[in-house]
């Protein structure tokens, strides 16, 4: 085209007007094709055969309906069992073995008996529908055969033999804690450089690595008495800093936190231990979060619902273990530094760092160890829109391993090894299967072609004891931190931003990305997240739709009952409505009002109230304020405006690394937001918190393993129940909040 050429621009007018009369083009040819044997394109006996057709002699169904729901009911009551089976790696070595039996036996069936060939539309659809499948089982069965095997006793006694050795002095190597920071808060990067410097290692020195220059870093690194490192570029992002610090330090060993997390005061002992064998390059631990991710805030279930990446840092990392497969996770880990220099530091040609550089590390013959323990905890995304940018960029930078070339042989891995990369590469597809899977049930419904042909008693013979297998296993397996249902409401909440991330990738997998995740968000109000929720409300209104449609004009004699062999279309169609509306449902965001979180620490305190001393004890606190209630009840004529608080045992005395201090220094200074006469009860805002009192919170309630930080369980039932109350309560949309 020509320099001179006008460019073709449409309208924002035009679009919807476009897509307006396409809808209703669409709607008048479906209407007239209605006939009287129900609501679909094309008329049922010209796209699909008889239903009642002749099975092989090998897949011929018992001649009952109690024999024919029974395996269904074995497996329903060996999942219910599972609870009480104890879970190592000899009963997930026996049980695990079932998958591959029962897939075999659903696969048989599916492959000789349900393929619809009667008309070339429902050739197309019924082979495009098996292929999702065909892909999903070859990755459940590299899964299934990836997870039997676990490391997480053998690790934990190699810590504990290790932290003896490290709290005797015996190994006591030097390490450089850094703490890389793009754009965080200057509090939140004070609350992780107060956490490092709490570690009870001695023989280490902490960094700030500031990519953006900020004069504020300089000065908080100065007041904390740590060092500050920083460049006069952003070049390969968090790589490039990461590179940039190598080359100014000397610590054998490198331990790294991101700038929201915070570890805990045990972090170097249980880790640096295992670098004295000196096979092991890098020791990962989890990461773990202290507030709930979006979809549990947005749908009331912080108190019992786990984070999103509980399985895979709870699950899958020990099961790489054993393969030497571990994925560096960006945080919370320890690397020896002549291995990470062996291989030219931190990788710079992807979005990412951390899954690439463990690769190269392998790569070079190095042994990565995971270290299945909560050691650390960050700062889990707010809402939805930083869920997405943080999993899009993630996705991104697991699809640009396979485009590295040379630059990251990954065929030289070992086979073993090979097959976790080609499971990735399968799930960086799961949102065009999960697509599949929405829309097939909607398209058979509104067409008229079944995608596979069997009556109902097959899909409970065969489909159903497989499923309620899948369903069973997961929990157990996971110790029931993480529920196949969920996974599957945040997959489907990923799947159309998913599709377009790898519409684009398979164009440019280089494209641009988002450089971090935002931190300390604040939201005044509700967001609807329309452009990411609008392609979801139209699957579940076509999903209702149409089965409404069906049943009612069924119910009013427009075209004949269902017969029993719908009710499979009917099941697939209702479950996927379930989930979708889940998915809206999470997908909400609701008003994030406070950037710090309030934690139910329980620990006495001393008030100074008009010069009168008050023993109390907290009820929650945070790092802006917090409850307590008072051992006396005091009778004031007025409500006191300020107080001063000092936590601890001891009145009026704080401790930092062994020096004790004033009660001037250590004291509070608050404000009294609210005094519940009847409950002794004071609501503080804190106004003035000196810097030994900073140290002194953040430590509480950041560096010790409280109860609260314990993972969350939720078993599959209690899953199932928490899904359908979600839908019942509607409270992201019915919750109102004050101004």
């Amino acid at each position: 085209m020509s320099s001179n050429a006008k460019s073709f621009t449409i309208s924002p007018a035009v679009l919807p007007l476009l897509i307006g009369s396409l809808l209703v083009f669409l709607s008048t040819l479906f209407l007239g094709q209605w006939t009287s044997s129900g609501p679909t394109l094309f008329p049922s006996y010209l796209v699909n055969p008889d239903m009642n057709r002749v099975l092989p002699s090998f897949l011929q169904l018992p001649s009952t309906p109690e024999e024919v729901a029974l395996p269904a009911i074995a497996i329903l009551i060996l999942g219910l069992g599972l609870r009480w089976v104890p879970l190592n790696n000899w009963t997930r070595l026996i049980v695990k073995l079932m998958v591959p039996v029962l897939a075999a036996r659903y696969l048989t069936w599916r492959l000789t008996s349900t393929l619809n060939f009667h008309h070339w539309t429902s050739t197309v659809f019924s082979l495009t529908l098996l292929g999702l499948e065909l892909a999903c089982h070859i990755s459940l069965m590299f899964y299934t055969f990836q997870t039997i095997w676990s490391t997480d006793g053998q690790r934990q006694k190699e810590a504990d033999r290790h932290e003896k050795r490290v709290l005797a002095g015996e190994y006591s190597p030097s390490v450089d804690v850094f703490i890389p920071t793009y754009n965080e808060p200057a509090y939140i990067v004070q609350r992780t450089v107060i956490g490092v410097q709490t570690m009870n290692y001695p023989n280490k020195t902490v960094y700030i690595l500031d990519d953006t220059r900020r004069p504020e870093m300089r000065d908080l690194a100065a007041k904390l008495g740590c060092e500050y490192i920083t460049r006069p570029n952003n070049d390969h992002a968090k790589a490039g800093n990461l590179n940039n610090a190598l080359k100014q330090t000397r610590g054998e060993l490198i331990a790294l936190m991101d700038a929201d997390f915070v570890p805990f005061r045990n972090f170097l002992d249980r880790t640096i231990g295992f670098f004295s064998d000196p096979k092991n390059t890098l020791v990962q631990t989890p990461q773990n979060f202290y507030n709930p991710d979006y979809h549990a805030r947005n749908l009331g279930l912080t108190d019992v619902m786990p984070n999103d990446l509980e399985h895979f840092y709870g699950t899958l990392q020990s099961h790489r273990d054993v393969a030497n497969s571990v994925i560096c996770c960006g945080s919370s880990y320890v690397v020896r530094r002549k291995d990470i220099e062996a291989i030219d530091g931190y990788f710079t040609k992807c979005c990412v760092e951390d899954y690439q550089t463990s690769i190269k590390l392998l790569l070079n013959g190095a042994r990565i160890v995971y270290l299945n323990e909560t050691l650390s905890m960050g700062e889990s995304t707010r809402t939805f829109i930083d869920f997405l940018d943080q999993r899009l960029r993630w996705l991104q930078g697991n699809f640009q391993v396979y485009f590295c070339g040379k630059d990251l042989p990954i065929w030289r891995l070992n086979w073993i090894q090979r097959t976790f990369l080609v499971n990735q590469f399968i799930h960086c597809f799961q949102s065009v299967f999960r697509f599949g899977f929405l829309v097939s049930p909607i398209i058979s419904l509104y067409s008229g072609v079944a995608p596979f042909v069997a009556p109902m008693s097959e899909v409970v013979y065969y489909f159903a004891p497989f499923w309620f297998l899948l369903l069973a296993i997961h929990g157990w397996s996971a110790d029931y931190r993480s529920s196949q249902f969920w996974a599957e409401v945040h997959e489907v909440t990923f799947c159309f931003p998913g599709l377009k991330r790898l519409s684009e990738m398979l164009r440019e997998p280089f494209g641009k990305v988002s450089k971090v995740t935002r931190k300390g968000v604040k939201a005044e109000g509700k967001n609807y997240n329309w452009p990411q929720n609008l392609p979801l409300i139209l699957l579940l209104t076509l999903s209702l739709g149409g089965l409404g449609l069906n049943l009612y004009g069924s119910f009013i004699g427009w075209w004949p009952r269902p017969g029993i062999n719908l009710l499979p279309q009917y099941f697939w169609v209702s479950y996927n409505a379930i989930i979708l509306t889940v998915a809206i449902l999470s997908s909400i965001d609701q008003p994030v009002r406070r950037t710090l979180d309030r934690f139910p620490l329980h620990t006495n305190c001393h008030l100074l109230i008009d010069g009168q001393s008050h023993r109390a004890v907290t009820i929650d606190v945070s790092e802006q304020g917090a409850r307590v209630t008072l051992f006396d009840k005091p009778h004031w004529d007025r409500t006191p405006n300020t107080v001063a608080l000092t936590l601890g045992q001891n009145a009026g005395q704080a401790f930092h690394h062994g020096h004790k201090t004033t009660s001037e220094t250590s004291n509070i200074v608050a404000s009294v937001i609210r005094w519940a006469s009847d409950r002794a009860e004071l609501q503080l805002e804190f106004t003035h918190i000196p810097l030994c009192a900073q140290r002194q919170l953040i430590e509480s309630l950041y560096c010790d393993h409280n109860d609260w930080k314990q993972r969350r369980k939720l078993g599959g039932a209690d899953a199932l129940i928490a899904l359908f109350l979600s839908i019942i309560q509607l409270r992201p949309i019915l919750k109102r909040y004050s101004d």
